[in-house]
């Protein structure tokens, strides 16, 4: 299904949107490198691609619209946007976005990347806490 990812999800039955949806219920969120499908734990994701995003109702989750999503972003060349990321905001809508994770002491590039990309917040992984852009 997603060749580049298959190093980090299983081999069993599962989909890899079921996995992601696993995560997000679990975790609240999660944030994987695109290629190779490895969880990322520490440094600042920025949405950096906006108008690629897709959001819906937690319960209009589609395996199928997520699988399309992401093998749309895994086409893109590296250098536009290099992991995954995923979260549901406080009304239950869930949000998928392309994104770029700065290294933590690069905070000030981190909220300039959010702040380029009209983002209201960053969210620190290490942390796990949102910063709001200024």
């Amino acid at each position: 299904m997603w060749p580049a990812l298959t190093r980090f999800f299983d081999a069993s039955s599962h989909s890899h949107p079921h996995r992601l949806r696993e995560m997000l219920d679990s975790h609240g969120g999660f944030t994987v490198r695109l290629r190779s499908g490895e969880r990322v734990a520490s440094g600042i994701s920025v949405a950096t691609r906006p108008s690629r995003s897709i959001k819906f109702a937690r319960d209009e989750w589609s395996d199928h619209t997520v699988d399309e999503w992401v093998l749309a972003a895994a086409a893109q060349p590296i250098w536009r946007s290099s992991a995954i990321g995923g979260w549901v905001d406080p009304f239950g809508t869930v949000w998928l976005d392309e994104v770029r994770v700065v290294p933590a002491p690069l905070r000030a590039l981190a909220m300039l990347l959010g702040r380029v990309s009209n983002q209201e917040c960053v969210f620190d992984l290490g942390r796990r806490e949102s910063l709001v852009v200024r």
